[in-house]
């Protein structure tokens, strides 16, 4: 799976889990920052970030380990889908 299609998938997930606007989902491109007070972001909070989490862990069937900091992999969908694709490869 490339990053793009991990983006779909993404844009998905914000949807259905996060009940974001569809039209809004659609904009949302590699380049889109996610962390709340970041501009130009999405502005997911921490109790997103761990919704997201679960669904990452749920749709790509990997373990985001918590005693890692994950902070750097959630800063965009772009590191979001390097970091998933990597996981889902190495399976």
């Amino acid at each position: 799976m490339d990053p793009k299609e991990v983006l779909d998938e993404l844009r998905t997930i914000l949807v259905t889990r996060l009940k974001f606007d569809q039209r809004r989902a659609a904009d949302m491109t590699l380049e889109t920052t996610l962390p709340k007070g970041v501009e130009g972001s999405i502005g997911l909070d921490s109790l997103d970030f761990i919704e997201l989490s679960i669904a990452i862990e749920e749709r790509f069937g990997i373990v985001m380990d918590e005693s890692q900091d994950l902070t750097r992999h959630f800063l965009s969908f772009d590191t979001l889908a390097r970091f998933i694709t990597a996981r889902t490869e190495a399976a």
